[in-house]
């Protein structure tokens, strides 16, 4: 395979072409390394990463490794240049890529009705593996301890996986175990199994009573919400209601049944100029709010009648929605993975829920 590198304004480019800086962020999977980030488009089984390198010096350590000599040797001659892969390390390029797969997951893993949400203690414990595997390349120098204390408390999700999974379950244990005492990192211990939690079921609609005056539904913005919280094939729904003399708004948005989803979310109805706010809470299984509005808002043109739904920190202000077309590559792709045998621990523990 031959990788193209331009140089421009200090910053040396290495791309396959198979992706590019313009993929938005939910299809990105991104290694932060020495000098360099490296990136790929997390749906298309990319065989090398793409770099954006602004620190050669920094980058020498592990560019051959995944582009091998020439490459490194072309990319420090601060010229364009097409030239071929080759030499490159075949183990730490897998690695690389697993390891930003994993990432892509943990952050963008699109479960819902039809996708079981991944354990974060499973992914936790592969990162930290696959982090050590890697540790000469990333630009974190603490990547590896970071990683492990995140996976503290892996060791009892592990010794809980399905009978078919339980092989894979111990070496991931005894790995982790190890890397972590080589780090002088304490795990927690193995806890009793604790009962699966579910949701409750929720009512077939809004709880309100009154007379229904509009109703509609919005999309969610992946972005704008954690990972693993909100449905990612669900809408958005609301309702303006009144009675006993008063105009209410409620909200409801579907849950992923995941004892890591988020617990409240807020919404915004309307304009910015006159906008509508209102806490969500989960309940059941879904994010749900209501509160009184003036009884203007019934007047609002049918344009203007929108909802935002997000997590104020995480999106404090809106951005522009994602494309049908790239969502459903992305639940597709996850679909995917579910049943694939290069599949992670996490993603064929949640394959084998279903």
């Amino acid at each position: 395979m031959s990788t193209l590198i331009r140089v421009r304004d200090g910053v040396a480019h290495l791309s396959s072409g198979v992706s590019g800086v313009e993929d938005p962020s939910f299809l990105t999977a991104i290694v932060e390394g020495a000098g360099a980030l490296l990136h790929w488009d997390a749906t298309a089984g990319a065989s090398w990463p793409d770099a954006d390198i602004d620190d050669i010096a920094a980058a020498s350590g592990w560019l051959a490794d995944v582009y091998g000599p020439a490459v490194a040797a072309a990319a420090s001659s601060e010229s364009d240049a097409a030239v071929e892969i080759a030499d490159a390390d075949p183990g730490i390029v897998e690695a690389v890529l697993r390891l930003g797969h994993l990432a892509w997951a943990r952050s963008w893993w699109p479960a819902g009705a039809r996708i079981p949400a991944l354990d974060p203690a499973l992914l936790a414990a592969e990162i930290a593996l696959t982090s050590h595997l890697v540790s000469h390349l990333l630009d974190d120098e603490d990547a590896v301890e970071h990683a492990l204390r995140d996976a503290a408390d892996a060791a009892s999700r592990l010794a809980a996986l399905p009978l078919a999974l339980a092989p894979d379950g111990a070496a991931v244990s005894a790995e982790l175990a190890e890397l972590a005492d080589d780090h002088g990192i304490a795990l927690l211990p193995v806890t009793t199994a604790r009962e699966e939690w579910a949701l409750a079921a929720g009512g077939a609609g809004p709880a309100s009573a009154g007379i229904e005056l509009a109703t509609g539904a919005d999309a969610v913005r992946w972005a704008d919400v954690p990972a693993q919280s909100v449905d990612a094939e669900g809408e958005a729904r609301w309702w303006l209601r009144q009675h006993d003399g008063r105009m209410t708004l409620r909200v409801e948005v579907p849950a992923v049944d995941a004892d890591v989803a988020a617990s409240t979310l807020a919404a915004r109805f309307g304009p910015s100029d006159s906008a509508v706010d209102l806490a969500l809470e989960r309940v059941g299984d879904r994010f749900s709010g209501e509160t009184d509005v003036p009884a203007s808002v019934a007047f609002l043109p049918a344009g203007e009648r929108t909802l935002w739904v997000h997590d104020p920190v995480l999106a404090p202000s809106p951005g522009a929605p994602e494309t049908a077309e790239a969502r459903d590559r992305v639940i597709r792709f996850a679909a995917d993975r579910l049943e694939s045998p290069s599949a992670s621990l996490a993603e064929r523990s949640a394959g084998a829920s279903r």
